[in-house]
């Protein structure tokens, strides 16, 4: 390496005292690594606060949080629809963000890809432009979001998933970007079968939750009533639908089973309308909203269900198994492979699958030893698995594809009048 500090990562999160939140956990640890290895410029967030990191960070802007102060105080007596709210956050994040880069850059790093203004500067100044997603592919999450809400005969409303604004946005922006790294399985065929005209680079793993250690040598098969939760912020893409299609054919081929389905978290108002209409007198359930307590919730489960149509983790999949509960995923989950790794920890099912989820919840009432068995494989998974394997990687990847870009780089000497743009 000809000088040190080449690698700019973003993340449009924020700081936390030891990490970041969301994708910025990513940016953060992936930030350190480079720092070590002397690769990093600067790892650039939406908001640091008081926050101190071992490694050149800073937000956005100096101005940055006083925009998201007018934001949130407009948003306090205007009510802006959640969606239109990000993506004005997303929008002034990348008119900052755009001014970050500058000739010293070699590689760009970001976590999010809503930075068309930051993207085209950064092409101009051919700077290497690394994205790597938290969920699949744009425009094939709208696809099954307004598939879904025409076979569920729910009307039309504009989320983050289907606002045309947003995703006009995302396609301009991911146009100049050459390399997409897929760490969760769907992630990467999603945008691998995309219209994406750069490269799709398979490099599976997963980001660990900084959850705190809990010691369990052994799961107790249920003795009583067989409890089967289900938690999430609930829109269509969750799959609720198809878990309590399941629940209805247990309840009429089965109706003397000790079973009950707790349903937690809140939920969308169109969900909400459909559960209404199809699911109001579904017998052993029961709809518990947002929860105060979600290891208490957890820990009085047997079973724990993901029917997500698409989702990069889930985060919730990943908490059941640190309980060392069993979980039901479909295979559109990426938490799904770290799950059913070794000993598997999970029955995975096809998505939009009710017989499948429902022989699943059969399965684990009917083998409750083998259930509980299954939540303590869970468990072993995730706590043998070691994110920094994950992070050093990315660097290692990141690092290989600049020396390559230096390797290519013609002495300055023999033509004083090429530009940097104009060799990369």
């Amino acid at each position: 390496m000809t000088k040190d500090k080449k690698i700019l990562v973003v993340s449009f999160q924020s700081l936390t005292a030891n990490s970041g939140g969301g994708m910025a956990r990513l940016g953060y640890y992936l930030s350190a690594e480079l720092h070590k290895r002397h690769l990093l410029k600067e790892f650039i967030v939406y908001s640091k606060g008081k926050y101190i990191t071992d490694f050149p960070s800073s937000p956005v802007s100096f101005w940055s949080r006083y925009f998201l102060f007018v934001l949130n105080r407009l948003d306090k007596y205007l009510h802006f629809a959640p969606y239109k709210f990000r993506y004005w956050q997303e929008k002034i994040f990348d008119w900052f963000c755009a001014k970050k880069i500058t000739r010293d850059v070699d590689q760009l790093f970001v976590t999010q890809p809503y930075l068309k203004r930051t993207f085209k500067k950064a092409k101009k100044l051919g700077i290497p432009i690394f994205f790597i997603p938290a969920n699949p592919e744009e425009n094939y999450i709208k696809k099954l979001v307004l598939e879904e809400r025409r076979e569920l005969e729910i009307d039309h409303e504009e989320d983050a998933y289907t606002y045309d604004k947003r995703l006009s946005y995302f396609n301009q922006s991911i146009q100049y970007v050459d390399k997409v790294i897929g760490t969760y399985p769907t992630v990467y065929e999603t945008y691998k079968n995309s219209s994406f005209g750069g490269e799709v680079v398979k490099m599976i793993g997963h980001l660990k939750p900084d959850f705190k250690p809990v010691k369990i040598e052994h799961k107790e098969p249920a003795k009583k009533t067989f409890m089967v939760g289900y938690l999430a912020h609930t829109v269509v893409l969750k799959g609720l639908q198809y878990l309590m299609a399941a629940w209805d054919m247990i309840n009429a081929e089965y109706p003397d089973l000790d079973i009950r389905l707790c349903i937690a978290g809140k939920i969308d108002d169109s969900m909400h309308e459909y559960i209404v209409k199809h699911h109001l007198h579904t017998k052993k359930m029961q709809l518990l909203g947002r929860l105060p307590d979600v290891q208490s919730f957890l820990n009085g489960l047997h079973l724990f269900v993901v029917p997500s149509l698409t989702e990069g983790g889930p985060y919730t999949a990943l908490e059941a198994a640190h309980y060392a509960v069993p979980v039901v995923i479909t295979e559109n989950c990426g938490s799904a492979e770290l799950l059913s790794r070794n000993n598997p920890g999970c029955k995975i099912v096809p998505i939009k699958d009710a017989v499948s989820i429902k022989n699943e919840i059969l399965w684990a009432y009917n083998h409750k030893e083998s259930a509980a068995e299954m939540g303590m494989n869970a468990k072993k998974n995730l706590d043998n698995y070691s994110m920094e394997e994950l992070i050093k990687d990315i660097a290692n990847y990141l690092e290989r594809q600049l020396e390559q870009t230096q390797r290519h780089l013609p002495n300055p000497t023999d033509n004083k009048h090429i530009t940097r743009s104009a060799i990369l």
